[in-house]
């Protein structure tokens, strides 16, 4: 075998990390801030699946000779809180910045909302009335025991 045809393997190892990540809440959307220091936008990926409701992003670097350095991290995007339409991802000053902004209530939530409202008032309503029923019906039935036995009745007077 000649020098010329020697195949050299080389062997990467990887040292797995897991990146920090910094979570902001504001009232119109959210955002994932990673620092990714040392790392190039061709070094890693971000995608979004919708069906599972997730961001993910994984990437890996040379670090020197054969070592690599490599990240794998997942973020659930669900979709009834996000417009994942609308997902922002930028890679700046060794930080990669992904903003989740906010779907909006629809009126359709908050009419629902005042028909549970009003739907419970008639219900508490209806109980109201059904209880003064009850207590006006107590109150004949007792006026009528009391003026039964309470009353001399005719032929007790008649024997007299």
């Amino acid at each position: 075998m000649d020098s010329n045809s020697e195949v050299v393997s080389i062997i990467r190892s990887y040292e797995d990390f897991m990146p920090y990540c910094k979570f902001q809440r504001e009232e119109q959307y959210d955002t994932y801030q990673i620092p990714l220091h040392g790392f190039k936008i061709a070094q890693f990926n971000v995608c979004l699946n919708e069906e599972k409701e997730t961001i993910n992003i994984e990437g890996q670097r040379p670090v020197d000779g054969t070592r690599w350095s490599r990240f794998r991290q997942e973020f659930k995007v669900p979709c009834d809180v996000y417009n994942t339409e609308d997902i922002h991802a930028r890679f700046g000053y060794g930080v990669l910045s992904i903003r989740l902004p906010k779907k909006k209530p629809s009126n359709d939530a908050s009419d629902s909302v005042v028909k549970k409202s009003l739907l419970s008032r008639l219900k508490t309503s209806k109980m109201a009335i059904l209880r003064i029923a009850i207590a006006v019906v107590v109150g004949v039935a007792v006026g009528g025991y009391v003026t039964f036995k309470c009353l001399p009745s005719k032929h007790a007077i008649e024997k007299h």
